[in-house]
C-alpha cells in the first residue's frame, strides 16, 4: 500500500479487507494452481535456486503442503502493506518471504490480521510463523522464537515543523502520544512513565493499527505517534509528499532486533528459516531486498536466534 499523497491521511482501508486478506507468494518454477491469488512484486529481486538440503529439513508437514503459512499485519509500511490493488501484500517481508519460500522450494502465503491478533493465532495452528516486523524482546522470548533479520530503532512522529517542540522523550512527557496496541513501543511509553516521565507522565492512546495512531496525529488528538524508526521514517518521507509529518529525534532511538516469529516447538522450521536467511545474505539477495525498500541501514550480517535483550 502507498500512501495517499493528499493532504489528508488516507490509507485505502475501505476498499481493503480489513480481516482478513491472501496473498500467495510463489516458489520458483511453481504455478499458483487458481485464479484467484496475486504475487508480490519482486523487481530488482533475483530468482532463487531450491536447495534440496534445506527442503529436506523442514518438517514433514510443511514439505506434505508444499506452503508456509504466515500471518501479518499488512499496515506497516515499508515492511508490509497493500498494493494498488488493495488485495496484494507488498514490502520488504512478502520480498524476503518469497525468495526464502524460493530456497526452501515451498509456496508461501501471506494473510493479514490485526497485529494483536497474530501471536495468538500463531499459537492457535493458523499460521506456522509471523512475519509483521515484531521486535525481538525477552518477554516474547519466554513463549516465543525469533530469528533476527533487522535491526531498527524508535522514532517520534510529529506534524510537520513540530508545532510542540518535541526533541526527545524528556519533552513527551505531559504530552499526548499515540502508538499500536500491543507493541514494543506501548510499552516503552509505560516504561517511560515509570522512569523519565513519572512526575509527568505521557497520555498513552493505544490503537488497532499504526496508521489509526498516525491519524491521532494528523488531527491534532495526538501531540506525537511512536513507532519503529524504520515505519515512521517512511511515513515522513511518503505521506502528502514529505509535507504532512516529521520524525522528531534526529537518531533512531533504543535499536532492537526485528525477527521471524516461531511457536517454540517447531524448531525445525525455525532452523531451516535461518539457514535459508543465511543463504540470501550470502548471495546479496538480501542487501537487494533491503536497498529496494530503502532499508540498508537496518541490515543484519549474521542471523541470531534470539538476540532481544530488551
Amino acid at each position: 500500500m502507498s500512501p495517499s499523497r493528499r493532504t489528508r491521511v488516507t490509507w485505502r482501508r475501505a476498499g481493503a479487507p480489513v480481516v482478513v486478506a491472501a496473498i500467495a507468494l510463489l516458489a520458483a518454477g511453481c504455478g499458483s494452481g487458481s485464479g484467484d491469488t496475486a504475487t508480490s512484486p519482486t523487481s530488482k529481486v533475483p530468482t532463487q535456486q531450491q536447495d534440496s538440503s534445506l527442503n529436506a529439513k523442514l518438517p514433514n508437514a510443511v514439505q506434505k503442503a508444499g506452503v508456509i503459512k504466515i500471518g501479518t499485519e499488512a499496515l506497516y509500511p515499508p515492511f508490509e502493506s497493500f498494493g494498488s490493488d488493495n488485495k496484494t501484500i507488498v514490502g520488504l517481508d512478502p520480498d524476503l518471504a518469497n525468495a526464502l519460500g524460493q530456497v526452501l522450494g515451498v509456496k508461501v502465503s501471506m494473510t493479514h490480521t490485526a497485529f494483536d491478533g497474530l501471536l495468538t493465532a500463531l499459537d492457535g495452528g493458523r499460521f506456522d510463523i509471523v512475519m509483521a516486523a515484531i521486535t525481538d524482546t525477552k518477554a516474547r522470548q519466554a513463549k516465543y522464537d525469533f530469528a533476527d533479520y533487522f535491526t531498527t530503532g524508535q522514532a517520534i512522529v510529529v506534524k510537520k515543523g513540530n508545532p510542540a517542540g518535541i526533541k526527545g522523550v524528556p519533552e513527551l512527557c505531559g504530552k499526548s502520544v499515540s502508538v499500536l496496541t500491543a507493541s514494543t513501543q506501548e510499552k516503552l511509553l509505560g516504561e517511560f512513565n515509570t522512569k523519565e516521565c513519572a512526575a509527568k507522565k505521557i497520555k498513552v492512546t493505544a490503537l488497532p493499527s499504526d496508521k489509526d495512531a498516525l491519524l491521532q496525529v494528523q488531527t491534532g488528538r495526538a501531540d506525537a505517534n511512536f513507532t519503529q524508526d524504520a515505519v515512521g521514517r517512511y511515513n515522513a518521507k511518503t505521506i502528502g509528499g514529505g509535507n504532512q509529518f516529521e520524525v522528531a529525534n534526529s537518531a533512531p532511538m533504543l535499536p532492537t532486533p526485528v525477527g521471524v516469529v516461531f511457536t517454540k516447538d517447531n524448531t525445525q522450521l525455525r532452523d531451516a528459516f535461518k539457514a535459508a536467511l543465511e543463504q540470501l545474505i550470502s548471495n546479496g539477495t538480501y542487501e537487494k531486498i533491503l536497498a529496494k525498500h530503502d532499508l540498508a541501514g537496518g541490515a543484519v550480517q549474521t542471523v541470531t536466534i534470539n538476540g532481544g535483550t530488551t
